[in-house]
């Protein structure tokens, strides 16, 4: 190849860069719609406004990477040697006073589930915005000085929290909540998630504040965000020897504040909720969408919890085949239940529902008014989607079971929705609550009033959908044409690459290496392995060969 060819060859290579990621990039990142602003109690005469908060402060605790799994039952008994360790709800769990909790009915523990992908920053904004995450917040949440993603400019539960009156937030623990809520906090102290060889320090640093917080009366939100059971995920997997002690050390922080919220006057009305950001899949890392990795454990914690709960039988082995505890919620449930439970709006961009589990609470025109809040504001969303939607249409389910597209069937749900909220003496209230808070299996609705209610969770599940609804074409062109980039970038620099055999030899490997790491599961977060093994040995042919 002549010399002037060449040079051709790689102008066109390296402008056709940037129009291939950006072709690749418009189809992968879908649309979603932003609603700007903060939420707002709209009409209380048609029950938006709920007479009373049960809660009025929140002590939020996260583990990172406190995962659900299930303790195998084989042949009628646990299986000790072979069953993974849970991290919460098993035998094997070191979480035994959360699990005394969960028996008395102090405590209602829930499955989240949490979508790919499966790591903290995502997973924060999916918890306080009640919305799905995007892929770009994978990028983002290593950017260690990155500000371009945070939330405060968004509607989120701190952000009504906040607002209410004499709202004042603390956070310890992880510094993603510091980059994602800037100037929130009145007192907040951040550990970094990246030194992962520190199990006991980054976990301190938060559990030394929470005497003297339990102490204040001058806050109504505090979020905490442990680090240590991550890390030893990552450095030595979940079945870790320092795994049990972990869990025993956070169970100690759960009983803490337990008996603080028992004792203390100002905290009497507070609830407490434990969870996780993400799972851990079974060599230690999370990023992807495995069971392990997408089903972290959710639990509530009150003592005003055991007027409307019972108790759960914990810690519980359940069969092979159904790979869950308790009842399963979506992580962006967490908003709007937390957003009924303290007294304030759902956040504008939510698309989580009510957990129906924490309705006993009220009473049935309340539930029904909260549960219509929750409608009203995912339609907002919905009409950014398919703004063609409007309550004028089907009225019958044959209708709405022949309006296959997304948007029609939604529209259909909700013209049926609207001509029972218009004529609030027509609810029937048991089906309405139930129709209200679950979809049952497709279209296999209960009775003629429960088909008309079936709005929330659709149009949950439609707009998480739509959230990864990939536009494929685009994506093949912009792989097509950046696998045109490869073979010209190759073609032009072939002669320099294997001008000595040692080099296009070393060369070839790491790039044919590094192709299929790409593949690997949780990648995203051990890149940084391969590439220092691929430049150690590299240095190392190098003083060999000298």
């Amino acid at each position: 190849m002549s010399q002037r060819l060449s040079l051709l060859l790689l102008i066109v290579v390296n402008l056709l860069i940037p129009i291939a990621i950006l072709i690749f990039a418009t189809g992968f990142f879908p649309y979603k719609p932003f609603i700007p602003g903060r939420a707002t109690f709209q009409d209380s005469d048609n029950g938006d406004q709920l007479v009373f908060a049960p809660f009025n402060k929140v002590i939020f605790m996260v583990v990172d990477a406190l995962r659900r799994l299930i303790s195998i039952l084989r042949h009628g008994s646990i299986n000790h040697a072979k069953a993974p360790s849970d991290f919460v709800y098993s035998y094997e769990s070191g979480f035994k006073f959360t699990q005394a909790l969960i028996r008395s009915g102090a405590a209602m523990p829930f499955t989240a589930h949490a979508t790919s992908p499966t790591i903290t920053m995502p997973r924060v904004k999916a918890i306080t915005t009640g919305s799905i995450p995007s892929f770009l917040d994978v990028i983002l949440n290593f950017a260690e000085s990155d500000t371009t993603s945070n939330l405060a400019s968004q509607d989120t539960w701190l952000a009504q929290l906040k607002e209410q009156r004499g709202g004042k937030l603390v956070m310890y623990g992880d510094d993603t909540w510091l980059k994602l809520f800037p100037d929130t906090f009145v007192r907040s102290d951040g550990t970094s998630s990246f030194f992962v060889s520190d199990f006991t320090e980054v976990d301190d640093n938060v559990t030394r504040h929470i005497p003297s917080e339990l102490k204040r009366s001058d806050w109504n939100g505090m979020i905490m965000h442990y680090l240590g059971l991550d890390h030893i995920g990552h450095k030595s997997g979940p079945r870790s020897p320092n795994m049990i002690p972990k869990q025993s050390e956070m169970d100690g922080i759960v009983e803490q504040i337990y008996r603080a919220i028992e004792t203390e006057e100002h905290l009497r009305s507070t609830l407490f909720v434990l969870c996780g950001d993400h799972g851990m899949n079974e060599a230690g890392n999370h990023g992807g969408s495995a069971e392990s990795e997408t089903s972290p454990a959710l639990v509530f914690i009150s003592p005003k919890l055991q007027t409307i709960c019972k108790g759960s039988e914990c810690p519980v082995a359940l069969p092979e085949s159904t790979f869950s505890y308790y009842t399963t919620v979506e992580q962006s449930d967490i908003a709007p239940t937390l957003a009924g439970l303290l007294g304030f709006p759902i956040p504008l961009n939510n698309l989580g529902v009510f957990i129906p589990d924490l309705l006993g609470f009220w009473d049935e025109d309340a539930r029904i008014g909260l549960l219509l809040q929750n409608a009203r504001q995912i339609l907002d969303i919905v009409r950014g989607t398919f703004p063609g939607l409007s309550s004028s249409g089907p009225e019958t389910l044959d209708d709405c079971i022949l309006a296959q597209p997304a948007g029609e069937t939604l529209r259909c749900l909700w013209s049926n929705a609207a001509g029972l909220i218009d004529v609030p003496g027509q609810i029937e209230t048991a089906p309405a609550l139930h129709a209200l808070t679950q979809v049952n299996n497709r279209w296999a609705f209960i009775n003629p009033i429960t088909e008309r209610w079936q709005f929330s969770k659709h149009a949950q599940d439609v707009m998480s959908s739509t959230a990864s609804n990939y536009d494929l074409p685009r994506l093949c062109l912009g792989i097509g044409l950046a696998g045109l980039v490869t073979v010209g970038g190759i073609a032009t620099v072939y002669t320099a690459l294997f001008e000595t055999q040692a080099t296009g030899l070393w060369s070839s490997i790491v790039f044919i290496a590094y192709g299929f790491m790409m593949f690997a599961s949780s990648y995203v977060e051990e890149e940084q392995h391969f590439w220092y093994w691929a430049s150690s040995s590299w240095l190392g042919w190098l003083l060999l060969k000298r």
